[in-house]
């Protein structure tokens, strides 16, 4: 039973994981991004409902919303170890592998990614996220 208890535990610890690396990234989005929420697309939503469905069995519901399944009126309905595509997503990021000027910014980025990578590949056994 320990692996069980590691895996739950872990699992616990992803959840926390992601919410801090959304509460992270959340910012750099909505108000520092010179097109601020326009990365969301429809396929992403697709991504976390089949990423919920098959990593942590959880049915994701779509919501109203004509154009991305999973946007609510407040943003995304889906939490964050749910999405995380989206949790990890800013456009700094991805066009420069840093947050140009904030280095301290950028390494706890890739703190909070490289621990989640770290538990994902016991508790998803090595699955892609």
């Amino acid at each position: 039973m320990p692996g069980a208890l590691m895996h739950d535990n872990g699992r616990a610890r992803l959840v926390g994981l992601y919410a801090q690396l959304a509460a992270h990234t959340e910012p750099e989005c909505s108000g520092r991004c010179e097109r601020p929420r326009t990365c969301c697309e429809e396929r992403y939503c697709s991504i976390a409902i089949e990423f919920a469905k098959a990593q942590w069995q959880v049915d994701l519901q779509p919501t109203w919303h004509a154009a991305l399944p999973l946007m609510g009126d407040d943003g995304c309905t889906a939490a964050p170890h749910l999405r995380p595509i989206c949790s990890a997503h800013t456009c700094e990021m991805c066009a420069h592998g840093t947050k140009r000027g904030d280095a301290v910014w950028t390494a706890r980025y890739y703190e909070i990614m490289h621990a989640i990578a770290d538990i994902e590949a016991v508790v998803f056994e090595g699955a892609a996220r």
